[in-house]
């Protein structure tokens, strides 16, 4: 594989980048928790302050192309910043970033949270999800590849992805997905 075949998936937590990242490719992935989650070298862009600098983040992805179709990131600058396509997940209802940002708080340990809050300030679930539905807002600039929480879970994220060019390997993956957010009263 090369790097311009790697689909990014560049998101905010909570909304759900794991689950887009794995319908794109399931390798590796694996149900915890009622989420997604993907082996911990699938997701190191999630933690871009773990990276010594950009050219080991480019790298990181000149490698892990060669693994994957599909990687979740939290580093929108960089991909900015390198010119990336990327796909991003967002969020303009606010009830729904409620439940992200809930969600986010209740999928992480808390020094995750308190991580999030340093970097963003967000000092509330309700400060972090008016920060999702602002990045929403910035992202937009950006992209026009991008996938809403709204229609994730109203069940129509593979529709968003097949717009998108993306053809789905594992349709049961997602419907497994609601099927657990369902089960477990999130959505």
């Amino acid at each position: 594989m090369d790097t311009n075949s790697l689909k990014i998936v560049c998101y905010t937590g909570g909304t759900c980048g794991d689950l887009i990242s794995a319908l794109i490719d399931p390798t590796d992935s694996e149900f915890q928790n009622n989420t997604l989650m993907h082996s911990v070298d699938r997701q190191r862009l999630k933690k871009p302050h773990m990276f010594v600098n950009n050219e080991d983040k480019d790298q990181y992805i000149a490698d892990i192309s060669d693994c994957y179709l599909s990687i979740p990131s939290h580093d929108l600058d960089y991909h900015v910043l390198r010119g990336h396509k990327f796909i991003s997940i967002t969020v303009q209802d606010f009830s729904v970033a409620m439940w992200a940002a809930q969600r986010f708080k209740q999928l992480h340990r808390s020094h995750v949270w308190q991580e999030m809050q340093a970097k963003c300030g967000a000092s509330t679930v309700e400060d972090y999800a008016q920060m999702l539905i602002d990045y929403s807002n910035m992202v937009a600039k950006h992209t026009n590849n991008v996938v809403q929480l709204e229609d994730i879970l109203k069940g129509q994220a593979i529709n968003s992805l097949e717009n998108l060019g993306i053809s789905i390997p594992n349709k049961n993956l997602y419907q497994s997905w609601l099927d657990l957010q369902n089960t477990q009263n999130i959505s």
